[in-house]
C-alpha cells in the first residue's frame, strides 16, 4: 500500500484532464466557462452554443461530411482548407485549365463552379436521449441483444422526430456508449467553388512539410452556399441564390500574441483517448510499423510516376496526398508517444485507477476485472488486427484496380433471376466509370500491385488467402509476373476499359455478370476478400466485440472512480469546441519553436521548379515590394501560427477564434510529434497549426485581385 500511495502522490495531476486538453460538447460547455474566461474568453457559453438565439455554432458547417467550414459573410461565403476543397478543385481541372497548379478565382457569382456531390450541414440542436436509447437494456443481455434493443430504440426516436420536420436526425454514442445524443442538422446541397490559391500557396511544402512546424502553407479555399428563393435547401440549380446565414463570423486583423486565448470549433473525426496502455502499445509498436512500411512502398512508386509529367501529377495528386497523410501521421504518432513516454504514463494512470478502485468496495466488486480482461483481449487480438491491416492496406485500398473492381461485387451478387435488380445495379455502376478511368494509370498501378503483394505474402501463412497460398507465380516470388498477368488480361485494366464497361453495363449487363466469373482482376479481388472474410474477420470481430463491451465498462469505471475529473467524450464527427493559447513548444533538447511564421520563411524554402517549393511570380513580386496592404505587420507578412488546441482529423478547415469569437485563423494540421493527441494528448508538444487569417486575406486581395470577397466580410482591427 505504501507503493500505491507513492504512485498516487506522484500522479495527482493524472486524475484531471490536462489544461487545454479536450474536445467539448457545445451544449455542455457551461461546465468549462469559468476556466475559459480565466484564460481570455470574453463570451458566455450561450454565445457559443444556443438554440433560441443566434450563436457561433450557426456559423460552423460540416463540410462534405469530412471537414469543417465557417460562414464568413452575409452572402453564404464558406472558408475551409485547400486540402478539404482539393477534390472539388481537381474535378474542375485539366491540363488546359489546371486550377490545382494556377489557382481559381471567380470574379462574380456567375463564374462560381457547381459541385454536384458536395454539401454542408448546420447543426440546429443537440439533445441527450440516453434514457430513451437504453430503455430495456440490462446487464443480463448479450452484446448482440443489447445492440438490437438500442438500434430499435434509436429508430423509434428518429422516426418520431422526423414526423413533420425537414431536418435530418442522427443519434450517436458518446463516452463509449454510456451516453447518447440526438443531433438535428440541416443540409444544403448547392455548394460552389469561389476561389482557391495555386497549390504552390495552398499546398506549399506539400508532403515534405505535412505535419511539420515551422509551416508556411496558405491552406484555404472558398466556397459559397446557395439556397432557393426562400433561403431553404435546394438541389443544385442555376436559379438558386446565395444563402443568407443566421450569423457569420467577424474577421480580426489584430496580430497574434503569446498566450492569446484561442478556440477551435469544428468536427473532429475520431480519437481514442481512454483506451488502455496495452492498446496504445499495440498500435504504436506493431500496427503502425506495418502500415508505415506498406504505404512508404506505395508512395515511392507514386512519387516516381508523378515526376514524369504534369498529366500524371494531376491524376495522382489527390491519391498521393491521401496516402501520404496517414503514413506521415503514423510516424509522428510513434515519435510523440515515445518522446513523452506516453505508454508508461498510461500505465501509471492505470495503476492509480486500480488503487482508487480498491478503496471503494462497491466499485471494486463491479469493475475490478475490467482492465485486466481488456489487457488479455488486446493481447489475443494482436495477430488478427495485424492480418486485418494487411488486407485493408493491400487488398482493399492498396491499388486503384482492386478498389474499383470491388464495386462490381454488387452485380456479381445479384440473383440472375432478378432482372430489375441487375439493371438497377448496372445503371448505378455506370455512373462512376468515366470518373475512375480519368485518373487511372494501369502501368503505375501494376507496379504498386507487384510491390504490395510481395509484402502481403510475408505474413503468417494462416492469414494468406488460400488461392494466393497455392499460386505458383507467388510461390516462386515472381510478383511482377503475377501483377502483369492480371493487368494484361483483365477487362478493367485496358485502354478501352471505360468504353467497354459503359457499353456492357448499358446493353449487356447479364453477359458482364458472367464475364466477372473469369476476369483475373475480379478473381484476385475476390480472393483477397474471401481470405479476410473467412480466415480473419470472424476471430477479429469476436475479440473486438468483447473489447468494445469492456471498453464501455472501463469508461464508466473511470468516470465513477475519478469523480473530480472533467471527462470529455472521444471525437465522433460531431461538433466540438476545444480551447488553448497561442504558444511555441520544444520537441527535443535544444530545439525551441516560436508560434508564428512569416513570408520570409516561405521565401527561404523557395526552390524554383520544385513541385513542393516553387512559388508563383506574383507572390515573389509582392514580397520584393513588401506590398502587404493592411494585412502585414510592418515589413513582415504573417503566414501561420500554432496553439495548444486539442484537434484531430475532421478539424481541418475549422475556424480558430479569439476570445471575442472573431476569426483569426484556419486550422489545417498538427505538429508532427503532436499527432499522438488522438491517443494521448500531452500539452508539452501537442500543437495545432493554423494559417493566419491575415495571410488568407492577403492572398485573396493582393495576390489574386479578388478584393470584392474581402469586401463581403466584416473586419475588425481589435
Amino acid at each position: 500500500m505504501k507503493k500505491y500511495a507513492q504512485v498516487l502522490v506522484a500522479l495527482v495531476m493524472l486524475n484531471t484532464a490536462q489544461a487545454n486538453e479536450g474536445m467539448w460538447i457545445p451544449m455542455l460547455l457551461s461546465a468549462n466557462e469559468a476556466e475559459m474566461r480565466a484564460m481570455g474568453l470574453e463570451l458566455t457559453a450561450e454565445d457559443i452554443y444556443a438554440i433560441n438565439k443566434s450563436s457561433l455554432k450557426d456559423a460552423i458547417v460540416h463540410f462534405g461530411g469530412f471537414c469543417t467550414g465557417e460562414i464568413i459573410s452575409s452572402q453564404g461565403l464558406v472558408l475551409t482548407n485547400h486540402h478539404c476543397g482539393y477534390d472539388a478543385i481537381q474535378s474542375h481541372s485539366s491540363v488546359e485549365n489546371d486550377y490545382l497548379k494556377h489557382g481559381f478565382w471567380a470574379m462574380n457569382n456567375a463564374q462560381e463552379l457547381q459541385n454536384p456531390d458536395l454539401y454542408v450541414e448546420f447543426l440546429k440542436y443537440m439533445e441527450e436521449v440516453t434514457n430513451d436509447v437504453l430503455k430495456g437494456v440490462h446487464d443480463g443481455l448479450s452484446n448482440r441483444e443489447r445492440q438490437r434493443i438500442i438500434d430499435d430504440n434509436m429508430r423509434s426516436i428518429i422516426l418520431e422526430k422526423k414526423t413533420g420536420s425537414d431536418l435530418l436526425f442522427t443519434i450517436k454514442p458518446f463516452f463509449e456508449g454510456n451516453r447518447y445524443f440526438l443531433l438535428a442538422t440541416q443540409r444544403y446541397q448547392d455548394v460552389r467553388l469561389v476561389g482557391a490559391p495555386p497549390s504552390s500557396i495552398g499546398k506549399y511544402g506539400a508532403d515534405t512539410d505535412n505535419w511539420m512546424w515551422p509551416r508556411h502553407t496558405g491552406d484555404f479555399s472558398i466556397f459559397r452556399i446557395y439556397a432557393d428563393a426562400s433561403n431553404n435547401p435546394a438541389a443544385p440549380s442555376m436559379t438558386n441564390v446565395p444563402y443568407q446565414p443566421i450569423t457569420h463570423l467577424k474577421v480580426s486583423l489584430a496580430p497574434r500574441k503569446k498566450d492569446e486565448f484561442t478556440m477551435v470549433f469544428g468536427y473532429p473525426g475520431s480519437t481514442q483517448e481512454y483506451i488502455p496502455a496495452a492498446a496504445i502499445d499495440q498500435i504504436v509498436n506493431v500496427q503502425n510499423v506495418l502500415k508505415i512500411r506498406i504505404r512508404e512502398t506505395k508512395l515511392q512508386l507514386l512519387d516516381a510516376r508523378m515526376r514524369q509529367s504534369d498529366a500524371l501529377r494531376i491524376k495522382y495528386a489527390s491519391k498521393y496526398a491521401s496516402t501520404s497523410n496517414a503514413w506521415k501521421k503514423w510516424i509522428g504518432q510513434n515519435i510523440g508517444i515515445k518522446e513523452t513516454n506516453g505508454i508508461d504514463k498510461k500505465r501509471r494512470y492505470e495503476a492509480d485507477f486500480m488503487y482508487q478502485l480498491s478503496k471503494n468496495d462497491v466499485l471494486w466488486e463491479k469493475y475490478n476485472t475490467v482492465l485486466p480482461q481488456l489487457n488479455v483481449y488486446y493481447h489475443e487480438l494482436e495477430q488478427w488486427a495485424v492480418a486485418r491491416d494487411y488486407f485493408i492496406e493491400i487488398g482493399y485500398i492498396g491499388t486503384d484496380l482492386m478498389r474499383f473492381v470491388q464495386r462490381f461485387r454488387a452485380l456479381q451478387n445479384a440473383p440472375i433471376t432478378d432482372t430489375v435488380l441487375i439493371q438497377r445495379t448496372a445503371s448505378g455502376l455506370a455512373g462512376g466509370i468515366d470518373a475512375f478511368y480519368a485518373d487511372f494509370e494501369a502501368s503505375a498501378d501494376k507496379e504498386i500491385m507487384a510491390a504490395l503483394i510481395e509484402i502481403y505474402m510475408e505474413q503468417d501463412k494462416k492469414f494468406i488467402a488460400q488461392n494466393f497460398a497455392i499460386n505458383q507465380q507467388l510461390n516462386k516470388k515472381d510478383y511482377n509476373g503475377f501483377a502483369n498477368s492480371i493487368y494484361s488480361n483483365s477487362i478493367f485494366s485496358q485502354d478501352t476499359s471505360a468504353t467497354y464497361l459503359n457499353r456492357m453495363l448499358a446493353e449487356r449487363p447479364f453477359e458482364l455478370k458472367h464475364i466477372l466469373d473469369y476476369d483475373p482482376a475480379f478473381l484476385v479481388m475476390t480472393d483477397f476478400f474471401d481470405g479476410y472474410v473467412n480466415q480473419v474477420m470472424p476471430e477479429y470481430n469476436r475479440i473486438n466485440a468483447q473489447i468494445q463491451a469492456l471498453q464501455r465498462e472501463y469508461m464508466a469505471a473511470q468516470m465513477a472512480v475519478f469523480t473530480q475529473r472533467k471527462f470529455y467524450p472521444d471525437a465522433n464527427s460531431t461538433l466540438r469546441l476545444t480551447y488553448g493559447v497561442v504558444e511555441g513548444y520544444s520537441p527535443k533538447d535544444a530545439v525551441n519553436y516560436t508560434y508564428q511564421t512569416y513570408l520570409d520563411g516561405v521565401m527561404a524554402k523557395y526552390i524554383p521548379g520544385d513541385y513542393e517549393f516553387d512559388l508563383p511570380q506574383r507572390l515573389l513580386e509582392l514580397y520584393q515590394t513588401k506590398d502587404y496592404g493592411r494585412y502585414g505587420e510592418g515589413d513582415k507578412m504573417p503566414v501561420c501560427f500554432i496553439a495548444s488546441n486539442h484537434t484531430s482529423g475532421g478539424n481541418s478547415g475549422s475556424p480558430a477564434l479569439n476570445g471575442k469569437g472573431e476569426l483569426i485563423g484556419l486550422n489545417f494540421d498538427r505538429v508532427w510529434e503532436g499527432t499522438m493527441s488522438d491517443l494521448n494528448f500531452d500539452r508539452s508538444i501537442c500543437r495545432n497549426i493554423m494559417v493566419d487569417i491575415r495571410y488568407v486575406l492577403f492572398v485573396i486581395d493582393k495576390y489574386a485581385g479578388a478584393g470584392y470577397l474581402v469586401d463581403e466580410m466584416t473586419l475588425t482591427n481589435e
